[in-house]
């Protein structure tokens, strides 16, 4: 009798070993499949910027990468109604825009914009656009508010005055000399002009505060001049020119 009771209790601890010992083979064996489905996984861009936007779109806050133009922002709307003009058209130049150069000049009352010409006929082109001025709340979400906005400030009279928005396109060569070796590329270009002209009017803006021209500087840049609507002056057009 005593001896089967040892051995009873010798072949209860057996399948106790075993288990454990098939445990832990189960959970290296799952753990070896993590490490290796990790190592071969890659990141996709795409996945991953969906996932970012259903967390902007439930909690109302903006997940900015690096390289990536920031969306609308509590501080954004904010800014963009917040100012004189030129601060107003600065803070709505910095959300949408990348790549540019601001230069004021306080004693002309002139705010100068360098923008590569890509980045700005992009966003003048740019579909389904609201107003930030009028309609924040609508434009939760949104990537693209530039032209209605800027349309919107440059009418308002918060300075005293609607502000003129002139456009130049640059060239290498003088625009006079340009005109008499090949009037057709000044044609070109006039017409490039004229379409963002066309955008602005089309937004509401009186063809009283838009003005386009050809000027020498970098082609591959726009540059816009901004500054209190008044009466044209052949100075101020020397004034860009300096």
């Amino acid at each position: 009798m005593r001896y089967r009771r040892r051995k009873r209790i010798q072949n209860g601890n057996a399948p106790s070993s075993t288990g454990q010992m098939m445990n832990l083979s189960l959970f290296i064996m799952l753990l070896a499949f993590f490490i290796v489905l990790n190592s071969i996984s890659s990141f996709q861009e795409e996945k991953a910027s969906k996932v970012r936007q259903s967390i902007e779109d439930t909690f109302s806050l903006k997940i900015v990468s690096e390289g990536e133009s920031s969306s609308l922002t509590p501080s954004m709307a904010q800014s963009v109604n917040e100012g004189d003009s030129f601060e107003r058209i600065e803070a709505l130049f910095q959300s949408q825009l990348s790549g540019f150069e601001t230069k004021k000049n306080v004693s002309r009352g002139t705010m100068m914009v360098d923008i590569p010409y890509s980045v700005f006929e992009k966003a003048m082109n740019a579909i389904d656009q609201v107003d930030l001025t009028q309609t924040p709340s609508r434009a939760q979400g949104r990537e693209n508010f530039f032209v209605p906005t800027l349309s919107s400030i440059m009418r308002s009279n918060v300075d005293g005055a609607p502000t003129r928005m002139e456009i130049y396109m640059n060239i290498l060569d003088n625009p006079a000399q340009m005109q008499n070796e090949d009037a057709r590329d000044v044609t070109k270009l006039i017409l490039m002009l004229g379409n963002f002209s066309k955008t602005l009017q089309a937004n509401d803006v009186p063809e009283k505060l838009i003005n386009i021209g050809i000027k020498k500087g970098n082609p591959k840049n726009v540059t816009l001049v901004f500054r209190k609507y008044k009466a044209f002056s052949l100075v101020e057009v020397e004034d860009v020119n300096e």
